[in-house]
Formats: C-alpha cells, sequence, structure tokens
C-alpha cells in the first residue's frame, strides 16, 4: 500500500460571492452556462482524466447542492462509468474551504501519511501522464511542491475549431502540494501562484502535461502571446477520435507573425 494519497479537486458549480459573470459578461451558473460547461467537461475534461495512466487517484467533484435533476443524471452517469470520479455536493464555497480538510480524511487509509493534493477546472485537460508525472516527483515532505511549468493553452475559435498555443508558468494552476496527514490545508487553502515562494519546490518543464482550454465563458483566463502551434497529439489528453479539433493554420500564422517584432525588441533590449 502507498504511504501517500492523491487526491484531484474540481469545483463545477458551486456559487461564490465574487462569481457572477465570466470573462465575456455572460451571467454565471444559468441553464446556457450549464449546458455549456457540461458539454466541454463531458467532451475533454473528463475523458482526459479517464486517460490517466496512472488512476491511483481520487477526482472530488464539487458540485452545488441545488443541481438540477436533469444535470444529477449526468453526474450519475459519470461516476458509473469512471469509479475515480466522485461528486460532492455543498452549499457553497465557504462550505468547501471550512470542510474541505474533513472531506479528505474520509479517503485515508491505515497507512496514509502524506496527501498529495491538486486542484483542476472543470474546463482544462490532462496529458496521459500528468498523475504518473506528479507521484514520481513525490517526496515525503510536508509542504513540498510539485511545480509543472509546461503546457499547451487551446482557444476555440469556432466549434471545433482551436488555436494552440505554448504554455510555460511558474506556480500556475496546474500546482501539486505534498503534506503530512497531521497537519495538512490542501492546495485549495493557498492561491496558486504563492506556491513559489515555497521552499521546498521541485519542477518539471521536460513536456507540456496539460492544456488550459480558454472559451467566452472563462471567468478570468484569457489567450495567451506565446508561440502558436501547428501540431500536436490530442490523443495524448484524451480527446476521442471524432472529438479532435482542427487547428486553424491561418489562424496560427497571423498569430505567430504578429509575434515578429516584440521578438525582435527583446532581442534587442537582451543585447
Amino acid at each position: 500500500m502507498s504511504p501517500f494519497i492523491h487526491i484531484i479537486t474540481t469545483r463545477f458549480n458551486v456559487p461564490t460571492k465574487n462569481w457572477a459573470h465570466t470573462r465575456a459578461g455572460h451571467t454565471a451558473l444559468t441553464d446556457e452556462w450549464h449546458e455549456h460547461r457540461f458539454e466541454l467537461f463531458q467532451k475533454y475534461t473528463f475523458p482526459s482524466f479517464k486517460n490517466q495512466k496512472n488512476k491511483n487517484f481520487v477526482w472530488l467533484v464539487f458540485f452545488d447542492v441545488n443541481t438540477k435533476t436533469k444535470y444529477r443524471k449526468v453526474i450519475r452517469t459519470l461516476e458509473q462509468e469512471f469509479p475515480n470520479f466522485t461528486a460532492v455536493f455543498v452549499q457553497n464555497g465557504g462550505e468547501i474551504n471550512s470542510g474541505i480538510t474533513d472531506i479528505f480524511k474520509n479517503y485515508f487509509q491505515k497507512n496514509t501519511k502524506f496527501v498529495i493534493s491538486t486542484d483542476i477546472d472543470n474546463d482544462d485537460l490532462l496529458h496521459d501522464e500528468f498523475v504518473d508525472t506528479i507521484q514520481s516527483l513525490y517526496k515525503p515532505l510536508h509542504n513540498f511542491v510539485i511545480d509543472l511549468r509546461r503546457g499547451l493553452q487551446m482557444s476555440l475559435v469556432k466549434e471545433n475549431q482551436v488555436l494552440i498555443n505554448e504554455y510555460y508558468a511558474v506556480a500556475n494552476p496546474f500546482v501539486s502540494l505534498v503534506e503530512n496527514i497531521n497537519s495538512f490545508k490542501t492546495i485549495m487553502n493557498e492561491w496558486h501562484n504563492n506556491f513559489r515562494h515555497y521552499k521546498n519546490v521541485i519542477s518539471y518543464d521536460q513536456k507540456p502535461l496539460f492544456i488550459q482550454l480558454i472559451h467566452t465563458h472563462n471567468l478570468m483566463n484569457s489567450q495567451l502571446k506565446t508561440k502558436a502551434l501547428l501540431k500536436i497529439n490530442f490523443s495524448e489528453y484524451g480527446i476521442p477520435a471524432e472529438h479532435t479539433p482542427e487547428i486553424l493554420k491561418y489562424k496560427t500564422l497571423f498569430h505567430n507573425l504578429k509575434r515578429i517584432p516584440q521578438i525582435f525588441k527583446r532581442l534587442i533590449l537582451r543585447k
């Protein structure tokens, strides 16, 4: 038996004080929002979790206790399809914050000494080696940060047509935290950017291990101005063949052409 347990959390439609509208101005948590978000979740996020090579993890997905029956039916189907997926119904974000450690304790075993926690948005995707890489970097140290710094960003331009950008950031939203179960608060207790200041950090950037999805219903995230790519292996992120996006070549070319002046500017400043 493993001395650690790996728990991944995802907040789906949990009401919070500061979440009334999306970045594009759409009202959050309406029927329109739910239909769109469940579509993205079932099309991209859920398959990427199912596609993990290492399935030694618990996936806690938090839902509003008032979630409508038609969506609860979808949730039950997902639980049956993938046992790692566990729905947790709560009143609001405050209930998660105050009770997260007690929820985690329900999954500890007698030999559990450390917990790895990772928090993933409900519209993002994981590379099939995401979980395995985190656990390969694990060390039995309290407040030990595992920082997967390299990923991709996929912007939905039109239906199933996308732009893919390189993504690299220290202490990004895909960071993980190792804690001793005798004194743990979970990854959800800290803003991800603050983990750059922790004493014990191990980073990994050999290849992209996640995709951040950008669409009109995002709360905060926006498209990066980094290099755009013409080709990636979507199957590594669990996207089935029938849902494989088309990377827009003209958009990619135009995006990269617009970057040229900034690239020259940086080169000049380095001299």
